[in-house]
This record gives structure tokens, C-alpha cells and sequence, in this order.
């Protein structure tokens, strides 16, 4: 059983590939080190100063202890993030444990020689790692596919877990278009700005990685589209070291390939907001979906459908329903209607719940649903009836966009 949640990294797609692999078990010399010492803490604070990317555990070169992390900053409010390489709904933390989807390479993992650290060894040693890459699909828009690249680098089982000698991790670049082997964040918490993976941190357990782009605009790093085809190599900083690259074919979702990249929309926090049809202003539905208290295998969707009665005074229907996480519908919701209220609480105690019917849910995107209603309520001015209707969703929320 793969670990992947250990100290973190990032997401790499690989294909067809060569590498320039050390033959030597134990790299010696002060040259080859005080070589590989600088060029690993160039890029080290290169990568700091495209954005303050938090420093995780580091391995010491003499004995392979590990040195205390710095403060992590507090949680702020979310803010949008035009770098971002994909949507947020389309992955969450922890990173998915299963590979999914077509595998890069198909058959055989692609093997990796890293720079690694033993105890009681003077100089570095090397260790080959097992390197996987699938694509996760976000939902269509209805225009174009969007995915998320997921890297899986495994240590072999009888080196797992090992602390005595452990791979650092390794340089990491991408070259798409006019952009050559320029810097990519590498994270591990997908939906953050800053999250990343700098070279020479420990891999004490097989992980798993996302790739994303810095939030910066500084040209040692750019915008990269990880749906199209990209080069991604690693570099493990020995003298001769000319990287291991790895060519990234282009995102092409078939139904066979990428069934769920054709499938409705996962039901998620990320669908709620108002939703409501163009050519009728003036009604809408308001979603909100919710965890339940202790509940690790079930959400709460809820729904207020502000419309009106025949005779055109507005009218409003509520409806909630548990569902398991991950479904993508079809959602049925038993719905009721409030009677027996007055305007601003005058009224009794509480406003009497009737039934009404049922609204069933499917979101095709992030931004439209396709709702079906069947109201079989027989009360005088109350609205019944039954049909489909397709909406769409009004605004995103605070830049956390859907895909």
C-alpha cells in the first residue's frame, strides 16, 4: 500500500523520456559537492523569492538529522489567484492515494536516480526512485477539458520509511513553447498559493505531487498550461548532471480514456451560489452544500427556489438531502413549502413545513444544472406541476472558482 502522505511535493506528468543516470553508488569529492551545495541553494532561494514559499524540514548533510521548520503563517481569507494552473474544485487535500486514468509510462514506472543522503556517509550517496504520472479530469465546460497532473515518486518497498539514507528531492523545470527549463511549483496542498516543494527536501515515503504555477510573474519562472504538451526535467546537481527529461503529450480526454471528464459534475461546496435562468430575472435558486458534524462519508445539499404562484405573488420551496461525498447525481430532493408565517416574525411560534414534492439535481458543469421538478401538492394557490428546466450559475464566489 503506496504512502503518499508524508513531506510533500508536487505533480509531474511524464511520457516519453531519457535520462543521464550517475553510475556511482557514493558521489565523493569536494568539487562534485561544492558544485551540487551551490546550484541546489540557488534554486532553493530562487524559489523563495517567486512568492516566500514555506520552508519545510531539510535533511542535514553531515548526519541526516532534521532541522526544526519555521513558523507557518496563519490562515488568511482565501483570495483568487489568475496563476493558478487550474480551477480549485478540481482537487483537494489529502492528494488522491489510487492512480487513475491512463499511466505515464503505460506498463512500467519510469526510474529516477536521485542524490540521497545516508548516515555516517561523507558525501552524498544516489537512490533510484519509481516514478508514475496520471491525469485527474476536472468537468467540462462545455468548450474545452481541464485536468489536474498528478506525479507519484516511490521509493522501492525495502527502502520505505528508511531515515538512516534517504532521495533529496530533486531540481525541477518545464519547458513548454518558448519557455525553456524554467521553474514550476511543485506542491503538495493543492489549493494554495504558496505550497511548494524545494530541491534537496527529504522523501522519507512514496508521495504524490501536483504541478501548479508560482504566483509570479518574474522570469525565472511561467504560466504554464499542463494540458498542453510540456518537457519536465529533473536535475540532480552532480557535476555532468544534464537532467532526466521527460516529454508530456497534450490532454485529450476520450470516453474510454477519461470516462468522468463526460460525467456530471462531483456535488460539492464549490456549486453553492445563486443559479437562475437569463431569460427570466427575478427568480432564482439559492445552493449550499454542507459537511455534516462527524460525518466523514456524507454532505448536506440544501435548496431555496424563490419563484411564484400562478396568480404571480412570489412563493418560495426548501428542500435538503444528505448524499454521499463524491457523488455526481442524480440528486432528489424532497421539498417543501412554509405556511402559517407573517412578515418580520410576526407570527406564532414557527412557520408550518408542508410537503410540496421533489426537485431533482444534476450539475453537467460547474456552471449549469439541469433541475426536474414534480410538484404534487392539490392545495388551492399553491403552485403544482412537474418539468425540467437548465439554469446557470450566477457568479463565483470570492475567485474560488469551479471547473
Amino acid at each position: 500500500m503506496r504512502n503518499f502522505k508524508v513531506l510533500g511535493w508536487a505533480g509531474l506528468v511524464l511520457v516519453g523520456f531519457s535520462a543521464t543516470v550517475m553510475a556511482a553508488d557514493v558521489v565523493t569529492g569536494a568539487a562534485a559537492e561544492g558544485r551540487r551545495e551551490s546550484v541546489a541553494s540557488e534554486q532553493q532561494q530562487a524559489q523563495v523569492l517567486l512568492g516566500g514559499a514555506t520552508q519545510k524540514t531539510t535533511a542535514s548533510r553531515s548526519a541526516g538529522a532534521a532541522t526544526t521548520p519555521g513558523p507557518v503563517a496563519k490562515a488568511t481569507t482565501p483570495a483568487p489567484n489568475a496563476y493558478r494552473a487550474y480551477a480549485p474544485s478540481c482537487l483537494s487535500h489529502p492528494l488522491p492515494e489510487q492512480f487513475s486514468g491512463p499511466l505515464t509510462p503505460p506498463t512500467a514506472p519510469f526510474r529516477v536516480r536521485l542524490a540521497a543522503i545516508q548516515t555516517g556517509v561523507n558525501g552524498y550517496v544516489t537512490e533510484d526512485v519509481n516514478v508514475r504520472l496520471w491525469r485527474i479530469p476536472c468537468s467540462s465546460s462545455g468548450q474545452f477539458y481541464e485536468s489536474v497532473t498528478l506525479l507519484a515518486i516511490d521509493r522501492d518497498a525495502a527502502n520505505e520509511g528508511n531515515t538512516q539514507r534517504y532521495p533529496l528531492f530533486p531540481g525541477v523545470r518545464v519547458t513548454q513553447g518558448s519557455n525553456t527549463l524554467k521553474l514550476v511549483r511543485v506542491a503538495e496542498e493543492p489549493n494554495t498559493v504558496l505550497s511548494h516543494t524545494k530541491a534537496d527536501e527529504p522523501l522519507i515515503r512514496s508521495s504524490t505531487f501536483v504541478l501548479e504555477n508560482f504566483a509570479s510573474n518574474d522570469s525565472s519562472t511561467a504560466y504554464f498550461d499542463f494540458n498542453n504538451p510540456f518537457t519536465i526535467t529533473f536535475f540532480n546537481f552532480f557535476n555532468g548532471d544534464t537532467g532526466q527529461a521527460l516529454q508530456v503529450p497534450v490532454y485529450n480526454p476520450t470516453q474510454s480514456t477519461y470516462p468522468t471528464a463526460f460525467q456530471n459534475q462531483p456535488i460539492t461546496g464549490y456549486l453553492t451560489g445563486n443559479w437562475y435562468d437569463p431569460a427570466h430575472s427575478g427568480e432564482g435558486i439559492l445552493v449550499q452544500v454542507f459537511d455534516l458534524p462527524g460525518n466523514t462519508t456524507r454532505k448536506l445539499f440544501t435548496f431555496a427556489w424563490f419563484t411564484y404562484t400562478n396568480d404571480g405573488r412570489p412563493f418560495w420551496l426548501f428542500g435538503a438531502q444528505d448524499f454521499p461525498i463524491d457523488s455526481r447525481g442524480p440528486l432528489v430532493v424532497p421539498t417543501v413549502y412554509q405556511n402559517g408565517g407573517g412578515f418580520a416574525g410576526n407570527f406564532g411560534a414557527s412557520a408550518q413545513s408542508l410537503p410540496w414534492g421533489s426537485v431533482t439535481f444534476n450539475f453537467p458543469t460547474c456552471y449549469s444544472t439541469s433541475f426536474t421538478f414534480n410538484g404534487t401538492a392539490n392545495i388551492p394557490g399553491v403552485p403544482a406541476g412537474s418539468g425540467t428546466r437548465n439554469w446557470i450559475r450566477a457568479v463565483d464566489t470570492n475567485g474560488l472558482t469551479c471547473e
